[in-house]
């Protein structure tokens, strides 16, 4: 039964390759080495993530009313428009130092080891001037496939974005068969690569996982609160409540069911924005409207229930609403956290994660 599930859970598309040079291999808590990359975003002269603009919208101005698209959820804080002044920065300066990018780029890992070694000096670093998405990919994904989007949201949030495949997908189809065990070990790999080489820590880092990824997403935010380090946000993106409970209305997890959403979701102790397509044939929309409901009170971010969008893509016409959505809850809930951390680093106080920086920079160096 089990092995009938996963076969009908998981199916990886025909691998895509990336460049090899582009690649950061991790390797999880079963010893499967899966590729990953980091695309750092645009940043001003201060070091923060630049964003551009929106179609009708220049730079400085504040993001457009598409309210006639989407539906508002009755239940929920959050949301809203940003009174703490944290979007200025990220419209209104420039970049003038050819050190940053000014536009989004996929970092080599040899890049990303020489920025942990200069935030060593400085006391800044890739997490301490934006937030740093962590993306868990759909079903019938790979890293190739997702790089597209992925630099956009990266253009359009001015946020870093680290993804992951799964084990059995992509260039890691060499590394057995796809499970639920191994998403979470992938996840967890990939969180640890983030805050303990790359020194980012959790209070910048938002989970974003899409339909499957979900999955991994709501495990690892459950996970990180439990341990006490929650992670900065969550972004559920199609999500399920459990796979059973996709095609069957069971009332309880019942034995053999694989991510089981629903039962981490009320340990969650992050602010979760959902999204999901009214007209989402493939995991019904009303998955997330109850998901949101286990959520504590205090962590619901105002939802994104866009009226005809289906599961697997966000239309060209709905993207504008989409990135407005997204960026008020980043500026709302994440972004002022990123500032706050920043300022810490600078003025020389060090968090929890200082600790592990010169064992993992000599590490580095040693390589």
């Amino acid at each position: 039964m089990g092995d009938a599930i996963s076969s009908l859970l998981f199916q990886p598309p025909p691998p895509t390759r990336l460049k090899e040079s582009k690649v950061i291999w991790l390797t999880n808590s079963f010893g499967k080495r899966i590729p990953s990359f980091f695309i750092e975003c645009a940043k001003d002269d201060r070091g923060e993530g630049l964003r551009a603009p929106l179609p009708g919208e220049s730079l400085g101005s504040g993001p457009i009313d598409s309210d006639h698209a989407y539906e508002e959820h009755a239940g929920g804080g959050g949301g809203g428009n940003n009174n703490n002044g944290a979007s200025s920065g990220y419209y209104n300066n420039h970049n003038n130092d050819s050190n940053i990018p000014s536009t989004p780029q996929i970092r080599t890992p040899k890049e990303l080891e020489m920025s942990v070694a200069m935030a060593s000096r400085s006391g800044g670093g890739l997490g301490s001037g934006a937030p740093t998405i962590l993306y868990s990919h759909a079903n019938a994904e790979d890293l190739g496939n997702i790089y597209p989007w992925c630099k956009f949201l990266s253009k359009m949030l001015g946020v870093n974005i680290f993804a992951y495949d799964y084990t059995g997908y992509g260039l890691a189809t060499d590394q057995g068969d796809p499970s639920e065990d191994y998403c979470f070990a992938d996840v967890s790999a990939a969180f640890s690569y983030l805050t303990s080489v790359l020194q980012i820590p959790p209070s910048s880092i938002i989970l974003y996982g899409r339909s499957l990824g979900s999955g991994p997403s709501c495990y690892l935010a459950a996970r990180t609160a439990d341990e006490g380090n929650a992670v900065g946000g969550l972004i559920l993106h199609a999500p399920f409540l459990s796979v059973y409970r996709i095609v069957l209305e069971s009332g309880c997890t019942l034995p053999g069911d694989r991510f089981p959403n629903v039962d981490f979701a009320p340990n969650i102790r992050s602010p979760v924005l959902f999204i999901h397509g009214t007209k989402d044939s493939i995991v019904p929309f009303n998955h997330s409207e109850r998901l949101l409901e286990t959520v504590l009170e205090p962590y619901r971010a105002d939802p994104v229930f866009i009226k005809g969008m289906g599961h697997n893509n966000v239309h060209a016409s709905v993207r504008p609403l989409f990135i407005d959505r997204l960026r008020k809850y980043l500026d709302r809930h994440v972004v002022p956290n990123v500032r706050a951390e920043r300022s810490s680093s600078m003025g020389g106080n060090r968090n929890k994660y200082d600790t592990r920086r010169t064992k993992n920079l000599a590490r580095l160096v040693a390589r």
